[in-house]
């Protein structure tokens, strides 16, 4: 893997960029998960757009969750309503902070 920024952090999910690749890294819990620029994008808007009240379910420990696909459909995430918005909030801030990144020319590999 190449040198990255990291866009956003929080207590279980980083989301890094290579300005070299074009490649964003999406690490959450022990899973990471490589996007192009446009199926970031589109990862995010999917995230976005899920309803949580709409389709959650109860899981054995008794707790209400979203179950999401990641890119490859045998692999979703789990979130509680609490974690989900938490990842929305690391997704919007990536997008934020490498417009900051692009908007200052100061993405390492870019100069």
């Amino acid at each position: 893997m190449c040198k990255t920024i990291v866009l956003s952090s929080g207590e279980h999910t980083a989301i890094s960029h290579c300005p070299c690749c074009k490649v964003y890294y999406v690490w959450h819990n022990n899973l990471v998960l490589s996007f192009s620029g446009q199926e970031f994008l589109s990862f995010r808007e999917i995230i976005t757009n899920a309803s949580f009240t709409e389709t959650s379910l109860p899981f054995p420990d008794k707790k209400e969750r979203i179950l999401l696909r990641s890119p490859n459909e045998d692999i979703s995430f789990a979130f509680t309503s609490e974690e989900l918005e938490e990842f929305r909030s690391m997704l919007n801030e990536a997008i934020y902070m490498k417009e900051v990144y692009t908007l200052m020319g100061t993405e390492p590999g870019t100069r």
